[in-house]
């Protein structure tokens, strides 16, 4: 029961914080927890994050299946300075996710402090709740500048 506690917090700030999402999540992994399904999450936190990348790269693709981006587009990307910061930002943003991808894997305590912080930035920011992992990137990337 003492596990259940910080989802159950969780829970209840993000439906007071309407923050969907974080609510839903939380709300399954409750369910786990109190069903006793606890050989379930090994592979959600395995394969969780693929699938989430995954549904969020299919929502990404959409855009060509319906033709609101075009070869013409693609091409544009690579001519224009709004392209090219597109690209950059890719690089960047891949690079930063697969550092906060390591650095939850390494230090899972930081998970209480992202989730807070994109509590208060769906609430209060626009914030989307999509940027855990990018969160944890940036966290990354400061400890590292911090420690040398």
């Amino acid at each position: 029961m003492n596990n259940t506690w910080p989802l159950l917090v969780i829970l209840i700030i993000s439906i007071i914080t309407k923050n969907n999402l974080l609510a839903a999540a939380a709300g399954v992994v409750l369910i786990l927890d109190l069903m006793n399904l606890h050989q379930f999450y090994s592979l959600l936190e395995r394969r969780g994050i693929e699938t989430g990348i995954l549904f969020l790269s299919i929502a990404l693709l959409i855009p060509f299946a319906t033709g609101r981006v075009t070869i013409q587009d693609m091409l544009k990307t690579f001519s224009s300075s709004v392209g090219l910061f597109s690209i950059i930002g890719g690089l960047l943003g891949a690079y930063l996710n697969a550092q906060g991808v390591q650095f939850i894997s390494n230090k899972p305590e930081i998970i209480p402090g992202i989730l807070l912080g994109v509590v208060i930035s769906v609430s209060f920011f626009g914030g989307i709740s999509v940027g855990p992992i990018m969160a944890a990137g940036i966290t990354a990337l400061l400890v590292s500048l911090i420690s040398h």
